[in-house]
């Protein structure tokens, strides 16, 4: 197996395992919290108390920090906590809109002196103050909408931590509710700081940490998948992950705020949290339908249509529905009610078109749907307060959804590179193996097409040269006009003409110097037998880069042939071989000291001129011929740059 398949199994295990601990963890946050309630013996739980109710105006102004008896008049009732009051319906003909709830503990069986009042939640619109003794200890200061409903209550009973007296007697929380949004308040808990502590911390985690947490590794990821997508413009995927997690973090933002005044309006700040539900729906079904290539668009287009009317009809300035906020649930519920269908349809689409990807992000929304439910049944009282929102806890599947659907794709993009490499490896192996037969086959093309070049040459010297010094010879013979010396040397001519054939297939290199060294070499004997003395006067001259065997082959001819004509014909005591340097070219010069160029060449054996001339064209190149001080100057001019060779 390779690397990055093996890496995706072992990240599938792990994305498995992860998603069962958080089902898990879902599932059961009320049992992990009971499990922390272990009886502690100065610790008393109340399940019991005295209830008030009384109608009130809106409750402004400040509290009293000194409780009248008066104020408490009314009609006591025992109930049983959690205890929670219904929403009202149809409107109540009376003017009075709110409610004041009293509950009352006693605190006559709670011997610790340190005593702390751990309360688990109270849920409502509205506020909260707690007395001891008639004696204020506590009232919220956030919003009234969006209050500190998610953070549990925890303070000394007598106000001061400090203190070493006893308890007070007598608790009583005074909650002041709309009458529209209805109250829950859960079991209460009285007790030694350091036995409540821990209860309080694990609620406070569960309930709002865990929420905060989660918006900022939200937050985190949705800016790693808005980089990504300004990197890649192409995949939409990225920009609507990014959009869920900033609705995210927007809806869940009340679940961790409340306890201070809000930043902006309320109504401004409820209307962004119910309208992020419905955008998280909107997105999160777009998002899905990146994954599935044929899902049915006409839900997400009725989906934007939801949103666009939630949005108009909830919107502040617009005010067409005044009051809002106890009509929230309303709204959630209808998200609810649009959601099961949409999620159901988008996870069948993935699971008949077999998309991995969006059989997993439907599964997720599938999570969510009863998720979603027990919160809406937990904000209208059906759910006791004692239980935990759950939304904030089930992050926890989107956000290793979304971690799981990256690395998956990194994965899938390292496994198809490397199987790109594999194959273009491959490719590349028997492309060359292919050139290597190619080339193989060329140069053996190649090889024979140079000998048998080389072999015309040959025979095309030879039969030029001393093939028809040879026939000239033999014609004269017998006709008995070739005398013996004439006999040997037309056959010495013969043999130095094959010498230099031969000589002309050695590799110069380009070496014009060491052509002209083995023509001396190999004509020494023919001029020393001729009395004729030697002067060299060559110098180093710049290579010759086309001089190739042909070439090399038609230089010797032509200088053996001037070296010949000074022997047979020039008279001559002594010869001068030079070379000159020249601005686009090399010359070698042949001087004697014989009777000049007026004098013609005899003999039917003798090259003429007439083939120095030609084979000089062959390879570029020029001859003269001029009368010099005392003999006869004979120049052979050649190109540096490789010549136009013209017909031989």
């Amino acid at each position: 197996m390779k690397p990055a398949a093996r890496a995706f199994s072992h990240l599938r295990r792990a994305f498995a395992g992860l998603l069962l601990l958080a089902a898990a963890f879902l599932a059961g946050p009320s049992v992990a919290i009971a499990l922390t309630d272990a009886n502690a013996p100065r610790v008393q739980h109340f399940t019991q108390a005295r209830v008030l109710t009384q109608p009130i105006d809106a409750p402004y102004g400040q509290l009293p920090r000194q409780l009248d008896a008066a104020a408490l008049a009314g009609e006591w009732k025992q109930v049983a906590l959690p205890y929670t009051w219904p929403r009202a319906v149809v409107p109540s003909s009376s003017a009075q809109e709110w409610l004041r709830t009293w509950i009352e503990l006693d605190l006559s069986g709670v011997q610790a002196h340190d005593a702390f009042l751990y309360l688990p939640r109270w849920q409502t619109i509205g506020r909260v103050a707690v007395y001891a003794d008639d004696r204020l200890i506590y009232k919220s200061s956030g919003d009234t909408v969006w209050n500190s409903f998610n953070f549990p209550l925890w303070m000394p009973v007598d106000g001061d931590e400090d203190r070493e007296t006893g308890s007070p007697r007598t608790l009583r929380i005074r909650i002041d509710s709309l009458r529209s949004a209805g109250g829950a308040v859960s079991t209460a808990w009285v007790g030694p700081k350091a036995d409540l502590e821990p209860r309080f911390r694990w609620r406070s985690a569960l309930q709002s940490r865990i929420s905060e947490v989660m918006s900022i590794a939200v937050m985190g990821l949705g800016l790693f998948a808005f980089s990504v997508w300004l990197l890649r413009r192409r995949e939409s995927i990225y920009l609507l992950f990014a959009l869920y997690t900033l609705f995210m973090v927007l809806r869940g933002v009340h679940y961790y705020t409340g306890l201070e005044p809000l930043p902006i309006p309320s109504a401004w700040f409820g209307w962004i949290t119910v309208n992020s539900v419905n955008a998280l729906l909107v997105t999160w079904y777009f998002f899905v339908a990146t994954l599935v290539p044929r899902a049915p668009r006409w839900v997400g287009r009725g989906l934007l249509v939801l949103l666009a009317l939630s949005w108009t009809v909830t919107m502040p300035l617009l005010q067409v529905v005044p009051g809002m906020e106890a009509l929230a649930p309303l709204s959630y519920l209808l998200t609810i009610l649009a959601g099961i269908p949409a999620v159901l349809i988008i996870a069948w689409a993935a699971w008949r078109q077999g998309a991995r990807e969006g059989i997993l992000a439907s599964f997720v929304g599938v999570i969510d749907l009863p998720v979603a439910i027990h919160d809406w049944l937990m904000q209208n009282y059906f759910v006791s307060p004692e239980d935990i929102y759950l939304w904030p806890v089930s992050t926890t599947a989107r956000l290793l959804m979304f971690i799981y659907i990256i690395l998956r794709r990194y994965v899938g993009a390292v496994d198809d590179v490397e199987k790109a490499n594999a194959h273009l490896a491959e490719r590349l192996r028997e492309r060359e193996a292919e050139l290597a037969v190619n080339y193989a086959t060329l140069r053996e093309v190649q090889q024979r097409e140079t000998l048998s070049r080389e072999r015309q040459r040959l025979m095309q010297d030879i039969h030029d040269g001393m093939g028809s010094q040879l026939i000239s010879a033999l014609k004269v013979a017998e006709a008995g006009k070739l005398s013996e010396p004439q006999m040997a040397l037309v056959l010495r001519e013969c043999i130095d003409d094959l010498k230099l054939t031969v000589d002309s297939l050695e590799p110069v290199e380009a070496d014009l110097l060491l052509l002209l060294a083995t023509l001396r070499y190999r004509l020494l004997p023919r001029l020393r037998d001729s009395s004729l003395s030697l002067r060299w006067e060559v110098i180093d001259v710049p290579p010759l880069e086309w001089l190739d065997p042909r070439s090399a082959l038609h230089i010797l001819r032509i200088l053996q042939e001037g070296i010949s004509n000074v022997i047979q014909h020039a008279g001559a005591t002594e010869l001068r071989v030079a070379t000159v340097r020249e601005a686009d070219g090399v010359a070698v010069v042949l001087l004697d000291n014989g009777r000049g160029i007026s004098a013609q060449p005899e003999g039917a054996t003798g090259h003429g001129l007439s083939n120095m001339l030609r084979r000089a064209r062959a390879i570029g190149g020029t001859v003269t011929w001029e009368a010099a001080e005392g003999g006869t100057r004979f120049r052979l001019w050649l190109p540096l740059k490789a010549p136009r060779p013209g017909p031989l």
